[in-house]
């Protein structure tokens, strides 16, 4: 069953079947199968895997009856204020408020309807902004087009939690109902949120002489500081809550304030020339007008709009008033609402799938389609292979190609190394980097590539730094002898003398064994660790290449390393208490003859912490607070008894203070990763709710099933 260190087999270089490189449930053809995208299975099948075994769920149901429901309050709190205020309503002059709006002048006309464009411009940078965030993957022009269509309607409509959905779920085929609907939620929510914040800015400037207003303000501004702080860098408990991005909660606060000032705005362009009243008093009445509108929930906030708008403003006539809420309702509301209506009519006339730079999430499971797979074993990197822990994306260019690894993590999405393939040109992947960085609002970021990522960076004008050392060694020239591996040799000694025996994992590995060692493991080191450090589980340990060491009979550590056509690089170490000095040596030591017999030219032992003294104050904490987390100086004396060679790895950042910022992010994500890593709720795919889009013609990309 297992075998001495000294039996292991250390034969020369030479080629031999890829097959025998893998652990996948295929093997990979490298003839012609990978153009055409297929694979043939194996006979041979993976043992099925029950303990900790996800499984992927369907969506929800449409929310269609709670939609119903919901619309029951707003209904009866139209009524309650229609009632309350029917008194007042009763007593105004009908005709006089209809005198006011035939007064308004053509170019009084022409003006509001240019602010309410530029407001509506802004209207439709939300649903942008929003699906960005929840990273949908539909095209920008597709999110505007459909968020002012929602908005210009609904709010005309009312009930805008129904309508709003149903609309959104008109004009975006590729997304379910219950998405369109968690959708139509989360834009609600950023406009009042962007609205408190513009709100509170309008009563600390103006002081408005209501006592609570301002004790109201500085509540609002606070909760959205601690916010910012929180997504800047929230405590280890928070840190896996999706928050959103620094920028994209500042991008929604200015689109609020460019929406509700140019709302306002139109309403005083409309006002008649007997109301004498600042444009500043006016917009500030207006923007809690509207806070009572949107609380009253009616239909265009008719009713709470215009007795809050009366009470704020005392000593303007009533009836002109009303005559230019009147017009500013047939500006802001009716003519977006015609042109909204003709636009859902017309509805979709092509994919709204983005065909520009974007991340692609993997299936939930390690195992990855044949065609990935081929990609990855082809990869110049095995690191690449962190793929399979579902924290990172593919980072596709806009021709659909697969360019790289990235993750938005905090402020910031981070590209992993070097690309994906040798021949892929270096500034293409930063490119795409930076346009799906800007696109969701975040900072791109470069982590662990080499030399020449790093120059291409630089010359673009990126602020570069080294940030790790990469131990690695050729596999066929690795030998015990000479002094800097008198260490090494020390420790094996130990191991063999206290009856360790290492063997490689086959198909069928130990997996309650390699549970319990991963748990003793856990429980000395005090956690897993994540991002660019793979993490114990059963199914991406059983796509790894694996080596098992036993006192006896009983197991007592295990190592596993990625592997492609080019390299193995170590990843797991884990050994439990039983484990004497040397073992994770001699295990490391059977892997190194191992790619000798396998034809390996490469082998790296992963990177350690680069230990050099940055000029920048803030880079110098942040890498003495990670240095002191991780175990440097251990690790790398470890690493150095095997005598390898070194490489630099470099982080690059367009900016020191992107650079910074992404570092903060990374360590967080380090050292507290995510419990679980979730497939995305709301990834739109194509002809996901209705078969609108079969009648048009082919697309020039599509969506993953």
């Amino acid at each position: 069953m297992t075998s001495k260190l000294s039996k292991t087999p250390c034969a020369p270089a030479q080629k031999v079947p890829i097959a025998l490189m893998r652990h996948a449930r295929f093997d990979i053809d490298t003839n012609d199968s990978s153009a055409h995208g297929t694979a043939a299975p194996r006979q041979t099948a993976r043992p099925k895997l029950t303990a900790g075994k996800s499984v992927t769920r369907p969506p929800k149901p449409d929310g269609l009856q709670k939609l119903l429901v919901k619309q029951a309050v707003p209904l009866m709190m139209t009524l309650i204020i229609v009632w309350l205020l029917w008194g007042k309503v009763s007593h105004l002059d009908a005709k006089a408020i209809l005198s006011t709006v035939s007064t308004v002048t053509p170019l009084q006309w022409g003006l509001a309807m240019l602010a309410t464009t530029g407001s509506f411009w802004a209207v439709g940078q939300y649903d942008n902004v929003l699906h960005a965030q929840l990273g949908t993957g539909i095209s920008r022009k597709s999110a505007k087009r459909s968020g002012i269509a929602a908005i210009g309607l609904s709010q005309f409509l009312g009930f805008g939690a129904l309508t709003g959905a149903l609309i959104r779920w008109r004009m975006l085929p590729e997304m379910t109902l219950w998405q369109a609907t968690r959708l139509s939620a989360a834009v609600a929510l950023s406009f009042l949120a962007g609205w408190a914040v513009v709100a509170a800015c309008a009563v600390l400037i103006l002081q408005p002489d209501i006592p609570w207003m301002k004790s109201l303000a500085i509540f609002a501004i606070s909760l959205v500081g601690g916010m910012a702080i929180l997504s800047i860098y929230p405590p280890a408990p928070l840190v896996r809550l999706p928050w959103p991005a620094l920028r994209t909660m500042g991008t929604v606060v200015m689109l609020a304030a460019i929406d509700t000032v140019l709302a306002g705005v139109t309403l005083y362009i409309l006002l008649p020339p007997q109301i004498d009243i600042g444009i500043g008093q006016l917009i500030a009445a207006y923007l809690f007008a509207l806070g009572a509108g949107l609380v009253g929930a009616t239909p265009g906030g008719i009713g709470p709009f215009e007795a809050m708008l009366a009470s704020l403003l005392p000593s303007v006539p009533l009836e002109p008033l009303l005559g230019a809420v009147v017009a500013y309702r047939i500006a802001y509301y009716g003519v977006p609402a015609f042109i909204a209506a003709c636009i859902v009519l017309i509805g979709p006339r092509k994919c709204n799938l983005s065909t520009k730079a974007q991340l692609t999430k993997t299936a939930q499971s390690p195992y990855l389609t044949p065609q990935l797979e081929r990609q990855l074993f082809a990869a110049t990197r095995a690191e690449t292979n962190l793929l399979r822990t579902r924290d990172f994306s593919l980072l596709t260019d806009k021709r659909g190609h697969h360019v790289a690894l990235a993750a938005p993590i905090g402020q910031s999405l981070v590209m992993m190394s070097d690309p994906l393939i040798a021949k892929t040109g270096l500034t293409e992947a930063r490119l795409a980097l930076s346009q799906t960085a800007r696109a969701r609002f975040r900072m791109p970021a470069i982590y662990k590539c080499g030399a020449r990522m790093a120059a291409n960076a630089r010359i673009a004008g990126w602020t570069i730094i080294p940030t790790a050392e990469e131990a690695w060694l050729v596999p066929a020239q690795f030998t015990l002898e000479g002094a800097e591996r008198r260490q090494l040799r020390r420790v094996l000694r130990k191991a063999q003398e206290a009856g360790i025996s290492v063997q490689e994992g086959g198909r069928n590995l130990p997996l309650a064994d390699m549970d319990r060692v991963a748990k003793d493991w856990k429980a000395l080191r005090g956690g897993e660790r994540g991002f660019s450090m793979g993490t114990y589980t059963r199914d991406y340990i059983s796509c790894q290449r694996v080596f098992l060491a036993y006192k006896d009979t009983r197991l007592v550590a295990f190592i596993s390393l990625h592997e492609t056509r080019n390299e193995m690089t170590l990843d797991l170490m884990r050994h439990s208490k039983e484990a004497p000095d040397g073992t994770i040596q001699m295990l490391i030591i059977a892997a190194i003859h191992a790619a000798t017999a396998y034809g390996c030219p490469r082998l790296s032992l992963a990177a350690v912490p680069w230990s050099g003294v940055d000029q920048n104050p803030i880079l110098r904490a942040l890498r003495q607070r990670f240095l002191c987390k991780s175990g440097h100086t251990g690790l790398k004396r470890f690493k150095a008894a095997f005598g390898p060679n070194w490489e630099t790895l470099y982080f690059a950042a367009p900016s020191r203070i992107a650079l910074a910022v992404a570092g903060m992010d990374i360590l967080r994500r380090v050292t507290a990763p995510p419990r679980t890593v979730r497939d995305n709720p709301m990834k739109a795919h194509r002809f996901a709710t209705h078969a609108t889009l079969r009648l048009f013609g082919k697309t020039s990309r599509k969506s993953n099933p």
